[in-house]
């Protein structure tokens, strides 16, 4: 049995890790039998787009462990003890490691704690123990490998002293980049006629509003964009959750600053259900994912890349990363090699115009195949097999 759990709630839906679980579970679905493990129910429509995918909530103490059969797959957000129990029932545990220690840095509560030093090394002390139990790790990209090495030589070198240890670190290592399923909601859950008119050429941020983005940049360019003489709207398709960020809080005073974003800049403050996301994320224009340079996204492009292959979606990203190599090889976005607003809004100006759109959705549609789950999912299974007879 090969189980999933990635430590976060799906009772309300499914945010990018959790969309991750679904999909490469989906995926290895045709090669083995597999099972979610959730916290909670999942929302009726997470079950009615993946049907086939057997789930259960959460009990440690109830998972019927193989020794040496068994695998469990775990993300950054699992929590160590229950990794540590798995490990102890006999599981062979991986770590999907696309979440770096950088993004901590990063966020609000993190920032305003009275010692954030403290609260930073209790989230990176929980980093380490994942990385240190698991027995095989899955990374985005051949650069990300590079960087889990390192963290292993640091904080784990003790197994790598051992004799048979592969220098390659292709046994412990798999790539599993980040993409879709060809069993995603777009294709399961028929969208209901919208209630929500999309009355004018829509961008969306079909993502978190967190502080290692910087999407008041994509309002700063709407306002441009607005200035010289286009007309748009900006939809943020994920509700602001706990501690408003400043990323969020910059976003606002963009907005009140210009009475033309007003009615121009909407807030899904309730959250969407998919079949709300699908219809506006068909209708959209194109997605904006704006960033200022940080190496963390150097190692790997955003969840969010996602739907531009399951949506056909044009994507205005920054020149610098790795989506925007992504970007320029394969011609599904535009790039930006400043956020400045008449940067933003000229290429926003680009997903605007008819031809410009129509090529890059075509190139988001060639490109598809190569970001499917079930593309990669064979060679996936194979080192799954190795790992659990090394």
């Amino acid at each position: 049995m090969l189980f999933f759990d990635f430590g976060v709630t799906m009772a309300g839906g499914l945010n990018g890790v959790g969309l991750r679980a679904w999909e490469v579970a989906a995926a290895l679905a045709e090669h083995e039998d597999v099972t979610i493990l959730t916290p909670d129910t999942p929302h009726a429509e997470v079950l009615q787009a993946w049907p086939h995918i057997s789930w259960r909530c959460l009990d440690r103490g109830d998972v019927p462990i193989t020794q040496g059969r068994d695998v469990v797959v775990y993300g950054f957000a699992t929590d160590p003890t229950s990794v540590a129990h798995y490990k102890e029932a006999g599981a062979t545990c991986v770590f999907d490691a696309i979440v770096w220690p950088q993004e901590y840095l990063t966020y609000e509560w993190i920032r305003n704690a009275p010692d954030s030093t403290l609260a930073y090394g209790s989230l990176l002390g929980d980093y380490l123990q994942r990385v240190r139990l698991a027995d095989g790790y899955f990374v985005g990209r051949d650069v990300e490998k590079q960087a889990l090495v390192s963290v292993l030589t640091v904080c784990d070198f003790e197994r790598l002293l051992a004799p048979d240890v592969d220098p390659s670190f292709d046994d412990r290592i798999c790539i599993l980049p980040v993409g879709f399923s060809a069993w995603n909601e777009r294709r399961r859950l028929a969208p209901k006629p919208s209630t929500r008119e999309l009355e004018r050429p829509t961008f969306v941020w079909n993502g978190g509003l967190w502080n290692h983005y910087h999407p008041a940049a994509a309002a700063r360019g709407l306002t441009a964009l607005l200035s010289a003489g286009s007309d748009a709207q900006l939809w943020f398709l994920y509700p602001q959750r706990g501690t408003p960020t400043s990323a969020y809080t910059a976003v606002r005073d963009v907005v009140e600053a210009d009475r033309r974003l007003g009615d121009r800049v909407k807030f899904c403050q309730g959250g969407l259900s998919l079949a709300e996301r699908i219809s506006i994320l068909d209708s959209a224009c194109a997605s904006l994912c704006l960033y200022e340079p940080r190496a963390l996204w150097d190692l790997a492009p955003p969840t969010r890349i996602r739907d531009v292959f399951v949506y056909g979606l044009p994507v205005v990203a920054p020149r610098r990363g790795a989506l925007g190599d992504l970007i320029i090889r394969e011609g599904f976005g535009i790039t930006v090699d400043t956020l400045e607003p008449d940067a933003v809004a000229a290429a926003m100006q680009s997903c605007l115009d008819h031809d410009q759109a129509a090529a890059m959705r075509t190139a988001a549609t060639q490109a598809a195949a190569e970001h499917q789950y079930e593309h990669v999912a064979p060679t996936v299974h194979t080192w799954l097999e190795r790992i659990r007879n090394p």
